[in-house]
């Protein structure tokens, strides 16, 4: 984005439908604030007749002048060279394609519009091209921009070179017909970039709304991390782009892509004396140009960024909310986005500030959903999910699993006694205490009143049986007092083994309930394996 034309034309276009065509889009007497591949096939002999209208008036006005050369020379890639874009006279062979700003004869034009040398003398400034005609007598060079504020402040700006032989003085008509061939030529250049530039608009924008209709059937916060890449790399070309989230005075990246390493996730970052603490303080993108100039670091204690020449970050607001993120943005080139893109980055981002907050919002919900509100340990709908998927994956690879089912012993009788905010008091605790003994591969959820269930992956029935006891002896040494008074609780506890015991999943519950029911027959406070029983 934002690239000279001539330096992405290199591609080529191969959905271009002739040679012709394709050389026809070498370079361009402007800027083109897009990827060229962003202009329509239909659009492409517009600059074909662009190069081939300039020519054939530079063709008029060397017969009109009896000139040697005619040449236009245009602003190139960077501000320090001027580029061949169309000629008449002597072979393009013999010309540079490429010359300083300021080299030679050009020099003179620094604080002029135009310049004219006669008669040409051997030691006058040489030529801004390699002229092989040793008899030039006189030589005229004139400064042209579509608007005068644009001309060497922007590098948006040709020079038009005449040479001829004749020593004579440029004739007022001389003079008229220059400036009236340099009018003629920015009319037309004006006409062809404002219909390039409307196509262009009118393309990106497209893309920006496939991006934000991506966007806005994402859910899940992957997806709409996801989605919002796909929308921002319709806009620009990024090396790294990354969605931080702010927390009071620090942030987190939670995403990252492009050469941005997985290591820098999650960590802590300080907002204060950093690029993203200023996007969120002013609540506005910086820098003001995508050129990062290294005087304050992107990331507090991140190198990362600052070895990249454009930087943009953006913040995640709605409204008059607090900004809840930022996006950053980070390429090697030094011209990442125009200030058209700055305007659509800024609106996907909004958009992708309520995505976030609505996606955050639906995982909530997903959570609050498979969630006991009791205890903060999965309920018994997490349970029949996790059962379920963990039995599919054992049936699959061959292996085994177990499941410990527990009941805190003579509850009622607890409820009964002390009150059911004791009871719930003791229901958290034993809860607590199971949360503690599974590994973050298993699952422990609340599936009853007082009843609990614990899912051990890759586990024998040896394994299960040990944390089965593990977990009794943590729960037998629980203090709880009700006014002073210790209130002592244990636990019974079922296990069995899948393959084991059987390949059925129903079965294998209920040979685990029986377990169970073996414990508190046979004195509770004890856990009992369904080979035990049977």
């Amino acid at each position: 984005m934002g690239h000279w034309f001539s330096s992405l034309t290199g591609q080529r276009h191969s959905n271009s439908n002739s040679a012709d065509e394709v050389s026809a889009v070498d370079t361009l007497p402007f800027y083109l604030e897009n990827n060229c591949g962003l202009i329509s096939t239909d659009r492409l002999h517009v600059v074909r007749q662009l190069r081939e209208s300039f020519e054939n008036q530079l063709k008029i006005l060397q017969i009109s002048l009896n000139a040697s050369s005619v040449v236009l020379f245009w602003s190139g890639p960077t501000l320090d060279q001027l580029s061949l874009y169309a000629f008449s006279g002597q072979s393009h062979q013999q010309m540079s394609d490429a010359v300083p700003v300021g080299y030679g004869a050009l020099g003179l034009l620094k604080d002029r519009n135009e310049i004219a040398l006669v008669p040409y003398h051997a030691n006058s400034p040489p030529l801004p091209y390699d002229s092989v005609s040793p008899s030039v007598g006189g030589f005229f060079a004139r400064c042209l921009s579509c608007r005068e504020d644009e001309q060497r402040k922007t590098g948006n700006y040709g020079i038009l070179c005449v040479d001829r032989s004749i020593r004579d003085e440029w004739s007022p008509q001389e003079r008229t017909l220059i400036s009236a061939t340099v009018d003629q030529m920015l009319q037309s250049l004006t006409l062809s970039r404002d219909l390039l530039f409307a196509d262009v608009e009118r393309r990106t924008l497209q893309l920006a709304f496939n991006g934000l209709r991506r966007l806005n059937s994402a859910l899940d916060m992957q997806s709409v991390y996801n989605a919002a890449t796909q929308a921002l790399n319709l806009i620009v070309d990024t090396d790294i782009f990354a969605i931080s989230l702010i927390h009071n005075n620090y942030h987190q990246l939670c995403y990252v892509s492009g050469d941005c390493p997985e290591t820098v996730l999650h960590h802590q970052y300080i907002l204060d004396d950093s690029l993203v603490g200023q996007v969120v303080k002013y609540r506005r993108t910086l820098p003001e140009t995508t050129f990062y100039a290294g005087r304050a670091p992107v990331v507090n204690g991140l190198k990362l960024f600052d070895w990249y020449k454009s930087v943009l970050v953006v913040p995640l607001l709605q409204e008059d909310q607090p900004v809840t993120g930022v996006l950053i943005i980070a390429a090697r080139g030094e011209k990442l986005v125009t200030r058209s893109h700055r305007e659509m980055i800024e609106m996907i981002a909004a958009q992708v500030a309520i995505k976030i907050d609505l996606a955050q919002s639906h995982e909530q919900i997903q959570q609050m959903a498979i969630t006991d509100p009791l205890t903060g340990i999965a309920n018994r709908r997490a349970f029949q999910r996790g059962f379920t998927a963990m039995y599919e994956r054992a049936k699959r690879r061959a292996a085994s699993f177990s499941l410990v089912i527990c009941d805190i012993d003579l509850f009622k009788r607890v409820n009964d006694t002390y009150g059911h905010p004791f009871g719930d008091e003791v229901i958290q605790q034993v809860a607590s205490q199971l949360d503690e003994v599974v590994r973050s591969g298993d699952l422990a959820a609340r599936i009853g009143g007082e009843e609990f269930a614990i899912l051990l992956e890759d586990t024998g029935l040896s394994g299960a049986l040990d944390v089965a006891e593990r977990l009794r002896k943590k729960v037998e040494r629980l203090s709880l007092f009700f006014q002073g008074e210790a209130v002592p609780v244990t636990i019974s506890l079922g296990v069995a083994e899948f393959p084991r015991d059987t390949d059925n999943r129903d079965i294998l519950f209920n040979y685990v309930d029986q377990a169970l029911y073996r414990a508190k027959e046979s004195g509770r406070n004890r856990s009992v394996c369904w080979c035990d029983v049977s």
